[in-house]
């Protein structure tokens, strides 16, 4: 007779549901927790409210990977302990920081870290390290949906507010527009036009990042052409933003500053398709590219799977 021990012990590919649900308990509640605490803020700030559009494109992937998980292993050991002791103290620091401080972004960011640890210790000890490569990215998909802490939004919105400002004043100035440049501050023969936190293309930047984030996940296996998507989704984001200023500033120049408020809105969402027609346009340019690649046998792209 011999004996098996634990470590030692085969895997399987199938658990019953219940023992699934108890398996990745930590998960769940982690995850669910996570949500109750950011609800209130894509409920009430208009530019997060795209984080439950986040939250289904992560449960939309983690479905669609469901079916390739790995053999279940159900093993604990000392890395995913580690893991799971740093990501439940993170919480606890969290929570007696929000007890005496309110919530804000920056302790959302340090909740959303410790449940990541305490996923990445549940899918550990559940898969092994199988299970983050599987599982990985729709969690840290998420972290898309968490405001930034105000030491990283503000100089990003500012730089880019001052950007989109200083490029209008140089093209209006080419123009035959005499336009001067105070902060973020457009100053016109017949007014000022401000470029706001709306008009620096914060938004559709993060709008964006989330696109070209899920779509290249989705549709483009080399890492390479990912990175190629996502930066030329900020490209494009900018460029739009950077044309819409620039309709609202010859507006304001031609028809006057009041004017503008007509115009505001339907110039956001004309950016917004053309941002959302931009990153389609290139995703598929560069999925089109990779196949060819992949059929061609004496081209294979960087970071393509090697054939077993």
């Amino acid at each position: 007779m011999t004996t098996v021990s634990p470590s030692s012990a085969p895997t399987t590919s199938r658990l019953p549901g219940a023992s699934v649900l108890l398996a990745l308990s930590p998960t769940l509640l982690s995850v669910a927790w996570l949500v109750s605490k950011l609800r209130w803020i894509w409920n009430s700030q208009p530019e997060m409210q795209f984080g439950w559009i986040v939250l289904m494109l992560s449960a939309y992937i983690v479905w669609e990977n469901w079916e390739r998980r790995p053999r279940w292993v159900l093993r604990p050991t000392l890395l995913n302990g580690a893991v799971a002791v740093a990501g439940l103290a993170l919480l606890g620091l969290v929570q007696v920081y929000q007890a005496a401080f309110g919530t804000n972004a920056a302790s959302l960011c340090g909740h959303t870290l410790g449940t990541l640890l305490v996923c990445a210790s549940n899918l550990h000890y559940a898969f092994g390290v199988p299970g983050w490569r599987v599982f990985g990215f729709p969690l840290l998909f998420l972290i898309v949906a968490v405001p930034m802490p105000s030491a990283i939004q503000g100089p990003v919105t500012h730089g880019l507010q001052n950007f989109v400002a200083r490029v209008n004043v140089e093209i209006l100035n080419l123009s035959g527009i005499p336009a001067t440049l105070a902060g973020s501050l457009i100053h016109l023969p017949n007014g000022t036009v401000g470029v706001d936190e709306a008009c620096s293309g914060i938004r559709s930047l993060q709008s964006s990042i989330m696109a070209t984030l899920f779509i290249g996940y989705l549709a483009l296996r080399a890492n390479v052409l990912r990175v190629v998507l996502f930066v030329g989704g900020i490209g494009i984001a900018v460029l739009g933003n950077l044309v819409r200023s620039l309709y609202l500033s010859f507006t304001a120049s031609s028809k006057g500053i009041a004017s503008v408020s007509g115009v505001h809105d339907a110039a956001g969402w004309s950016i917004l398709l053309f941002t959302a027609v931009g990153v389609g346009t290139l995703a598929w340019y560069l999925a089109r590219l990779e196949k060819i690649s992949l059929e061609d046998p004496q081209s294979t792209p960087v970071d393509a799977p090697e054939a077993s």
